[in-house]
């Protein structure tokens, strides 16, 4: 397409329209980590839980703890979405998303650390893979907004 057929009309709605989608994305970005007081915390209690389930038994009652703990965090990220009009499952950019990956992985190692520990016969461990779990979650979600955020203000 040539540019010679756009007067210069054209081309001022055209920086108008990547103004006003670039300061709405600041905006989203604003908002996005204003909510981070309560969700962090949020998250990072109910995953905890599950990295506490096995403790719990390696079975049913596991299955059960993991269950309501995973319906929390479906909650927390509705409860999330509802506030913000943002949802977070879906990473804005690189940077949200090399995060998330490594957030999730640090988690489930976590809950694997517990399961090891609880057919072991060491349930007094997991309390130490339950509290690095919280942590890393606690961190991790304040990380991931903020690398969420600076992807959202991201022109592309």
């Amino acid at each position: 397409m040539d540019s010679a057929h756009f007067g210069p009309h054209d081309a001022a709605f055209a920086r108008e329209a990547l103004d006003t989608i670039a300061v709405d994305r600041r905006r989203l970005a604003v908002r996005f980590t204003a909510e981070t007081w309560w969700a962090a915390p949020a998250q990072a209690l109910a995953v905890a839980a599950v990295v506490a389930a096995p403790a719990a038994g390696v079975a049913g009652p596991m299955s059960v703890v993991a269950a309501l703990a995973t319906i929390a965090l479906v909650g927390i990220e509705h409860r999330f979405r509802k506030r913000t009009g943002i949802s977070t499952n879906r990473p804005a950019g690189p940077a949200s998303l090399a995060v998330l990956i490594v957030l999730c992985t640090m988690i489930v190692a976590a809950f694997i650390i517990s399961l090891v520990l609880a057919t072991m016969g060491e349930r007094s461990w997991i309390i130490a893979s339950t509290s690095a779990g919280f942590i890393v979650m606690l961190v991790g979600v304040a990380i991931y907004d903020r690398a969420y955020a600076r992807d959202l203000r991201r022109v592309r």
